[in-house]
């Protein structure tokens, strides 16, 4: 699973072009190419998005005869 933070990090890494990307824990990575870290960051995006809980549309219809 992955963390806004990650996400973020790595779009911060791609708009400047570096392909290293050090976290917030010390980790560092590497991708091979900026390709890649965009492929990996619309994977992140999706699985970010669908843990996200949904938001409810509903509608109700209220009926008045006028009397």
């Amino acid at each position: 699973m992955y963390s806004e933070a990650q996400l973020k990090a790595l779009k911060e890494a791609y708009a400047s072009g570096a392909t290293t990307v050090r976290l917030s824990s010390g980790d560092q990575i590497s991708y091979r190419s900026l390709q890649e870290m965009k492929e990996i960051i619309r994977t992140m995006e999706v699985s970010l998005a669908t843990n996200k809980p949904r938001r409810r549309m509903g509608y109700t219809m209220r009926v008045n005869k006028g009397l």
